[in-house]
């Protein structure tokens, strides 16, 4: 910074950093201070932004990383959000020559705001490729069971043997004969999906800071995961089990 941005004097020194890491400035005539504004978005920078928030990591650990703005941060963490698929990536899952899907559901408890507010993530995942096939947010009930049941396409709906646990909201959405309320030992591949979402996203950690004050930003920061994590598992081989 050369001159003030407030009365265009040359009379500025520097005046210690912000708490982002910035030079801050104080200009000896008006007694303003500034920051020096940084130059338009580089793409590296945006780059960095998107893998940084596929991780563990706070929105303002990432302001500190970058050296930007929480406000910066959370404006284009948005635009990364609203950027991915409104649906899930499944590749060719849903081809006509399979007969039988082999589906996994289980739901995780995550909350917005506070504790008190609870928002349960409601996940479907098929066996033989580990892709998830549906999601839903809400409550531990019989409506957010069927919000998962109609997040999954109608193609793998009308072919899907589904395992879950012994929670009754699945047996009264879920087709009779479809259902397999097995428990645990019918459930590693959702149980191990679920553990790398609490890996992996700050936001669903039991005892966090980085939790979702907004139930939008939540329900976007989860789906721009498991966009990211199907778009991954489709360039692996499918799995043989």
């Amino acid at each position: 910074m050369t001159t003030c941005p407030h009365c265009q004097s040359l009379k500025i020194v520097k005046n210690g950093f912000t708490s982002y890491g910035k030079q801050n400035y104080r200009c000896r005539v008006c007694k303003r201070q500034a920051v020096e504004r940084m130059p338009a978005t580089t793409f590296e920078r945006e780059e960095l932004l998107k893998k940084l928030l596929l991780e563990r990591v706070s929105l303002r650990a990432i302001a500190r990383i970058l050296r930007v703005s929480l406000h910066w941060v959370v404006q284009r963490a948005k635009q990364c959000w609203q950027s991915v698929s409104t649906e899930l990536p499944i590749g060719k899952l849903d081809t006509p020559e399979l007969h039988l899907y082999c589906l996994e559901a289980d739901e995780m408890w995550t909350f917005v705001g506070a504790k008190d507010c609870p928002e349960w993530l409601w996940l479907a995942v098929e066996r033989r490729t580990g892709l998830v096939v549906g999601f839903h947010l809400g409550g531990r009930d019989q409506e957010g069971a069927l919000g998962l049941w109609l997040s999954i396409s109608k193609k793998l709906r009308k072919k899907a043997l589904v395992f879950t646990d012994g929670l009754a909201a699945y047996a009264n959405v879920f087709e009779r004969g479809q259902h397999q309320p097995e428990g645990k030992p019918q459930t590693i591949k959702i149980e191990r999906l679920n553990n790398t979402i609490r890996q992996r996203c700050a936001r669903l950690v039991r005892k966090t800071l980085s939790f979702s004050k907004v139930w939008e930003n939540h329900y976007l920061a989860i789906k721009y995961f498991l966009v990211d994590y199907n778009l991954s598992r489709l360039a692996k081989k499918p799995s043989l089990f």
